[in-house]
């Protein structure tokens, strides 16, 4: 979850409708799958959900336009499509990051505000509106969930793997980290299964390593989601 994206956040999106849907016409809309799998990646990433008028919606940016990145925005805008106002173009824009004093170059969506994404909200906010990691998360997390978190957060290092969690406290590190450890292991299983992972602590906050020795477990669980223009990310070569 990178400081850049969370910026994006605070600005006052418009989601343009030409007809405003109805209260029954909301609550008709719902999220299935393959989407509850990708949602709870994303939002562990660089997604985020907004509560407007007792509902939610969903956001989500890029800070990176070089094309592979641009295409992989592209395909996450495709997926939440059916949520999306018909007319809605991606928004573009430069900002600077107060912090760093960087400038940097962003484009994002917001979808329409819909009861469906409540339920994801309650799971990922608390009272003070901060993203926090769900205590269910080892129920929530699968493989696709995963793929989806590393195309946005992750990075190779090493050989290893980085998760870039700097938004989540220790606590939620840890739970992220006994996540992943067990997230392919079978009941019974040897620990041959078992994803060897540890926790940096970097000056922007801390985050998860995967070893050398799990990348390729990793890659054949994973692999068969990812978006070839992010294959990057857990390929070496």
């Amino acid at each position: 979850m990178t400081t850049s994206i969370s910026l994006l956040c605070k600005k006052n999106y418009t989601t343009a409708v030409k007809k405003r849907l109805t209260k029954i016409e909301r609550s008709k809309i719902n999220i299935e799958s393959p989407l509850n799998e990708i949602i709870i990646g994303l939002l562990l990433g660089d997604g985020h959900l907004q509560c407007r008028n007792g509902n939610s919606r969903f956001i989500y940016g890029q800070s990176s336009l070089r094309e592979h990145h641009l295409n992989y925005f592209y395909h996450i805008f495709d997926i939440f499509k059916p949520f999306i106002s018909k007319d809605f173009v991606p928004k573009s824009r430069t900002f600077i990051d107060k912090k760093t004093n960087i400038t940097y170059r962003s484009i994002s969506f917001a979808s329409l505000t819909l009861p469906c994404f409540n339920y994801y909200r309650n799971l990922f906010y608390n009272k003070e509106n901060k993203k926090v990691v769900p205590l269910n998360i080892k129920e929530l997390l699968t493989p696709k969930g995963l793929c989806y978190w590393i195309m946005d957060d992750g990075s190779l290092q090493n050989k290893g793997l980085h998760l870039s969690t700097y938004g989540f406290t220790l606590e939620d590190v840890n739970l992220l980290k006994s996540t992943l450890e067990n997230l392919f292991a079978l009941t019974g299983s040897s620990t041959d299964f078992l994803i060897k992972c540890s926790i940096h602590n970097h000056k922007k906050g801390y985050r998860i390593y995967i070893w050398e020795d799990s990348m390729n477990k990793l890659r054949d669980h994973i692999s068969p989601y990812m978006h070839k223009d992010m294959l990057y990310k857990i390929n070496p070569k």
